[in-house]
């Protein structure tokens, strides 16, 4: 079992250094640390405090509230996530249904509380909350039975650094590591069972009428690792409706448990501050014995701040 004392420590040393910034940023670092100079300060004093003001710059591609919904490919609804932050002081709540739905054996988390705190505007603190409901059939001497468990499922803890942003090509990248961890009081029927970090590195790509997303990471346990991967595009259909499709990979280190998913996708935004998004998809290939599942998942979005 990792040692959760120890987790967070991990994250910040894994976490990468503010080396990259596109043009406009480099020049305003620039100026900032030749003002601090001007008032006195030294070389590396200045580089510290600009570099500090520079984690926290304003978004330079945030949009306005009557700009059309966001085409990117994200979480929730999707298995992609994306580079973006809800902003400095800003809260961004999902509240999300999902279904992992197989021959004989149905998982469905929900309601999952999604909650999100922007930081400046490149970092984002998150923890979310699922209530699990699951049940499998199983074979018995007199017959198929059915068990059933439901309750408070694993909470998640991550911390989400956008580390490059451009707003010249609209390519970004971010770190979001994450703790997995079986909430106090859960249900032990629903939860996974071990204490899990989870490391993935994401890239977004926003173009005028389109955009891509990917993500590469590792989930590791005391006693495992699995490597997982994906890849989506998204789309504007309308000003208010955004069409998403991606393709995901899990357990990709372990022939007989890989799992490879093909997921469709529609944001429809309600209004400034509001979404709602959903998803549907199917394994295209289940390792080993496994039975291909079919996903569904739903999303409502509400933003707080300014």
């Amino acid at each position: 079992m990792i040692d959760r004392r120890h987790l967070f420590g991990l994250i910040l040393a894994l976490m990468p250094p503010v080396t990259f910034a596109a043009g406009p940023i480099v020049q305003e670092n620039d100026a900032c640390k030749r003002q601090e100079q001007r008032e006195g300060k030294g070389d590396k004093t200045s580089a510290l405090i600009c570099a500090v003001k520079v984690m926290f710059q304003n978004r330079i591609r945030r949009k306005s509230d009557t700009e059309p919904v966001e085409m990117i490919v994200g979480s929730p609804p999707m298995q992609t996530d994306d580079t973006d932050t809800p902003g400095a002081g800003n809260w961004e709540i999902n509240f999300v249904v999902h279904g992992d739905l197989a021959g004989r054996e149905h998982r469905i988390e929900g309601p999952v509380f999604d909650i999100n705190y922007g930081v400046g505007d490149r970092l984002q603190f998150t923890y979310e909350l699922p209530y699990v409901w699951q049940a499998e059939l199983q074979s018995a001497s007199l017959g198929d039975r059915l068990v059933q468990a439901r309750g408070v499922g694993d909470s998640t803890l991550g911390v989400k650094y956008r580390f490059y942003d451009s707003q010249d090509t609209g390519l970004s990248f971010a770190f979001y590591p994450q703790i997995e961890f079986r909430t106090p009081g859960g249900n032990r029927d629903v939860s996974e069972g071990a204490t899990a970090l989870v490391v993935p590195l994401i890239m977004t790509r926003e173009f005028e009428h389109g955009s891509i997303g990917a993500q590469v990471g590792a989930e590791m346990t005391a006693h495992d690792h699995r490597y997982f991967a994906s890849f989506g595009a998204g789309k504007r259909a309308s000003r208010n409706v955004a069409l998403m499709a991606e393709i995901a990979g899990t357990d990709l280190n372990a022939s007989d448990e890989k799992r490879v998913l093909l997921n469709f996708g529609v944001r429809r935004k309600l209004n400034a501050t509001q979404t709602f998004s959903a998803a549907l998809g199917r394994d295209i290939y289940a390792g080993g014995d496994q039975r291909r599942n079919s996903y569904v998942s739903f999303a409502y979005q509400k933003q707080f701040g300014d």
